[in-house]
């Protein structure tokens, strides 16, 4: 049980690695914000860039953050049923649901990567102001966030597939919990 525990730890240590780097964007789009205020309303001289880099900034922020949110229980989920259910029915219902999902972000990222790899070939660039920066860097954050989810659902779906067999074992969430406590 070592390995999965070891595979658990790995796995949720790249989902936090990835939101605490991925949050330092949130500092990036205050600056270029904070800059364009100042540019236009004090210098009378606002960027052709500022708008659209934040923009840019905010969308990977957003989906690169979504394997974190799922290794901390962040997303919506509706309840109202699930938490009157028993634990290994509970077990159950996130084991379909994260196989599901599995499947879809598979799909979803085999998408992703056609649509990032059209952009780099084609040297696809932003028609959205005269800056015009390239789009492919921030396409190919799609499938890297979306390749991230599939890796935490994978943890996740050997979480709720151990507490439906009834397997006890080392949750790195566990230990976490007691440092917290």
């Amino acid at each position: 049980m070592s390995k999965v525990t070891r595979y658990l730890r790995v796995q949720d240590g790249l989902s936090d690695w990835v939101g605490r780097a991925t949050s330092w964007l949130t500092l990036g789009i205050i600056g270029v914000l904070l800059y364009e205020v100042v540019a236009r309303y004090i210098l009378n001289a606002p960027t052709i860039w500022g708008h659209e880099l934040s923009t840019m900034f905010f969308g990977a922020l957003s989906i690169l953050a979504g394997s974190y949110t799922l290794r901390h229980h962040g997303h919506v989920r509706s309840d109202v049923v699930y938490r009157l259910l028993p634990l290994r029915a509970q077990a159950f219902c996130d084991l379909v649901v994260f196989a599901l999902g599995i499947l879809v972000l598979t799909v979803f990222f085999r998408m992703a990567v056609d649509f990032a790899y059209h952009s780099w070939s084609i040297g696809e660039f932003s028609n959205s102001s005269l800056w015009r920066p390239p789009l492919w860097p921030i396409k190919a954050t799609i499938p890297l966030a979306v390749g991230l989810l599939i890796l935490q659902c994978l943890a996740e779906l050997v979480r709720a597939a151990l507490r439906v067999a009834g397997v006890r074992y080392d949750d790195p969430r566990d230990d976490e919990a007691s440092e917290t406590a």
